[in-house]
Order: C-alpha cells, then structure tokens, then sequence
C-alpha cells in the first residue's frame, strides 16, 4: 500500500475511534505544546479540529506564541490568552506555598517583582529558597532565616533551576543529567539498564528527585515511567552535562534501548536515531538515522524521512 494512502487510512482511524466514542460518553483530548509538534501529530490535529464541530469532544491544545494555525475562522475555537498572573493572583499563589505569615509579606512582594508573576518561575523560586535554607517550615508558619537584603534570587528561571541542580547531593545531580539525556519522559527499565548503581538506591535517589520536584512518576501500564516536571527542567540539566560525557551517555542510551527493547526495536528507530546521531558512534548513526527515514518514508511521512537523510549524510560528509 502506497504510504501517503497508509497514513491516511491511519489518521482517519484513529479520528473515527474517538469520535465514535464520543457517541458513549463526552471525551477531553489533550495536546501539549504545539510549538514542539511533529508533522504526523499536527495532521491528525488537523483532521480532529475539522471534525469535532457536532461532536461531544473537547480538544484543548497550548502553545508558545510563536506555533501558528489555521482555526481561528471555526466557531467553536476558542483561544484563551495565559498571561502571567495579575498582583493579586500571584499574592494567592505565594500564600498557598509559603502561607499568609505577615512577616513574609515583603519577600512575596520581592517575588512576584523579579518573575513578573510568572507561576513556573515564582514556584522555583520558593523553591530554591527552602533548598537553600533561606526559608524554613515552623510548624504550619513559614520564616524566612536571614534578611532580606541578603537573599540571592537567580534573574532567570533557568538560573533558578542550575542553581538547585549544582545543590543536589552528586550522585542525585549524576542522576538527574543522566534523566536528562534519555529525555523529558523516561521509563524505569531503561534507567535501570544506563545507571550503574542498585535497584534500592536508584530507588531511594528517584523518591528524592520527586520530592523535589524534579521529576514526576506518571501513570503508565506495565513499566514505572517518569516525566521531568517542566521541559526547561529538563532542559536546564542537559545543558549542565559537559559535552563529552554527554556523548558517552547518549552512546549508552541507545546501547541501553538496543538491550532493552530488543523484541520490538522497529518500535524505538527514532529514539536510537536521537541517540546515536547525538554521540560519538558514527556508525550506529547512520545505520539508525537510516532506518528511521526508511520508516518514516513507509508511514507517508516524507518531511520526517528527509530530515534523518540529510542528517546521516552531514554525518558520512563529517566522517570522511
């Protein structure tokens, strides 16, 4: 079957599947961050959005401003505008965190002036403060510890972010980057083949990066899989990891992946590809950016096959 007419018959199944669902019971489908999309998902996006106009489906979809689309002549589109929180909204949200304490009140104010009272970055914010001891739970009160002319607040959410990293015990910030490279999400028998360390203390430093909010475990049937909190966490400890170790561990992702899903390798050719192409293993790069495209070319999807094409061929013309 001609490829283009594969990924059609495909998109349309999986629409039909949920809009005859929605015929039992009222359905919510969620995309996250559309400024990340790849072509496979925004055709199906596509196809949901011109059909659920009669249908009890709710299609909510986020995006940075920058990803651009066609829906907005469609009646029942609606686009709501996140800007940061107004002063009171972020005075609300401070409150939950640190509680209404009146002697907190002027770091709040300190607070919601440097992140310009946006959520992510004053949660981090807190954060690094408690990580840092500046502040301190005294039974349902918060204190702060030093005065506020002494605190340090990072200008930027990643500042925020390095700087509780570089406090993690070692093996937990070793953890934490090598979580990183395999990617935003994370399955734990693939964490268990890449790290060299016991069941019960890979346990025990996976409990404290959840604590800390790091990471998060997420629903998953079978495998325990795991999601960094935020892409800019992610983000943020990838680009902590030193270049060349940061091609070793890519090398021994893939090699972990090849291992660990032997059985359905077909399943996992873009994530080797990623790997590969990001390591030092020439070889194995091509062979996968290869195999992907090839793949890519069979489900219709011919944008996807030329980007690992010409990336096994920048990598053949760097080789020789």
């Amino acid at each position: 079957m001609d490829g283009q007419i594969k990924k059609r018959r495909t998109l349309d199944a999986i629409k039909r599947i949920l809009l005859r669902e929605s015929l039992n019971q009222r359905l919510m489908v969620i995309f996250e961050d559309l400024h990340w999309i790849d072509d496979e998902t925004q055709a199906l996006l596509n196809l949901l959005a011109d059909s659920i106009g009669t249908a009890k489906l709710l299609l909510l979809v986020n995006y940075r401003p920058e990803y651009s689309h066609q829906w907005n002549s469609k009646t029942y589109y609606t686009q709501l505008r996140l800007d940061p929180l107004g002063k009171e909204s972020a005075d609300e949200m401070l409150s939950a965190l640190l509680s209404d304490s009146p002697d907190i009140q002027a770091l709040k104010r300190v607070i919601i002036e440097r992140t310009e009272g946006n959520p992510f970055f004053m949660e981090e914010t807190v954060q690094v403060l408690f990580d840092e001891g500046a502040l301190v739970r005294d039974r349902a009160a918060v204190r702060l510890t030093r005065p506020l002319a002494e605190l340090k607040i990072p200008p930027t959410v990643q500042a925020i972010l390095a700087a509780r990293i570089d406090r993690l015990p070692p093996a937990e910030k070793d953890l934490l980057q090598t979580l990183a490279v395999i990617g935003k999400e994370f399955q734990l028998s693939l964490v268990r083949a890449v790290v060299s360390t016991s069941t019960d203390e890979l346990a025990r430093m996976l409990d404290d990066l959840q604590l800390g909010e790091f990471i998060y475990e997420q629903p998953a049937v079978g495998d325990v899989e795991y999601t960094f909190k935020h892409a800019l966490t992610q983000e943020v400890a990838y680009k902590s990891v030193l270049v060349e170790r940061r091609k070793l561990l890519h090398e021994r992702i893939g090699s972990a992946v090849e291992a660990v899903f032997a059985q359905s390798i077909d399943d996992h050719l873009s994530q080797l590809a990623h790997h590969y192409e990001r390591s030092a293993n020439t070889d194995k790069a091509v062979e996968y950016l290869d195999r992907a495209g090839q793949q890519a070319v069979m489900r219709g999807a011919l944008g996807e096959a030329e980007v690992y094409f010409k990336q096994a061929i920048a990598l053949l013309n760097t080789d020789t």
